[in-house]
């Protein structure tokens, strides 16, 4: 049998024996076929290497990377204090977390975090104020969505002006939580450390998965 390299590097073409087949087309990748066939002009064929199937399964791989990589962070800001949130967006303008850019969501209660999380599965972290509606809206808000709403996924850090209404050690205890931080002590570098390290779990599986 006959080979030689076509013009697209890592690929060979040889001489096949034509046969027509289904061949199934990917938004994510050029195709997927039995690993047996190739696409030559339009006709599947039978050929007796894998070179090719070993070049498009490299090609599907490091285009996966390249979109989880573009894919943002969703994060949920969720406080009462609006100048919060502007002071949140500015210190992380620009900032990628693993790669990946941030994309900011709002609410300014617990229970419009709520309806948030329920319409939006997709929510990576919560930077969750503790006292808005009431002294403790933020903490009732992480037992709803640890318990009822059943989100183990999602990342909660604490964020909170009063710290004596939740002291971090009575809620780390108590509460399932990712982070803790007091809005007095929470610099740009601070904040963006928390989420590097917070994320770097979800960051791991995801790279694991594709």
């Amino acid at each position: 049998m006959m080979s030689q390299h076509s013009k697209t590097p890592g690929l060979i073409s040889k001489r096949c024996t034509q046969s027509t087949g289904n061949l199934t087309f990917g938004s994510d990748y050029f195709l997927t076929a039995h690993p047996s066939l190739i696409l030559q002009d339009g006709i599947s064929s039978a050929c007796e290497t894998d070179d090719d199937l070993i070049s498009f399964a490299d090609e599907e791989a490091d285009d996966s990377i390249h979109k989880n990589e573009l894919t943002p962070w969703k994060i949920l800001i969720t406080d009462d204090d609006k100048n919060v949130h502007e002071t949140t967006l500015l210190a992380l303008s620009g900032v990628r977390i693993h790669g990946r850019p941030l994309q900011f969501l709002h609410a300014y209660s617990a229970g419009e975090a709520r309806q948030l999380l329920q319409s939006i599965p997709d929510v990576a972290l919560i930077l969750l104020d503790v006292v808005m509606e009431t002294v403790d809206a933020g903490l009732r808000l992480v037992e709803v969505i640890r318990g009822e709403m059943n989100q183990h996924d999602i990342k909660i850090v604490l964020r909170t002006g009063q710290p004596g209404y939740a002291p971090e050690d009575q809620v780390s205890h108590q509460f399932s939580i990712d982070g803790y931080t007091t809005k007095s002590k929470l610099t740009r570098s601070l904040l963006i450390s928390v989420l590097s390290d917070i994320l770097g779990d979800a960051h791991k599986a995801n790279s694991f998965a594709s």
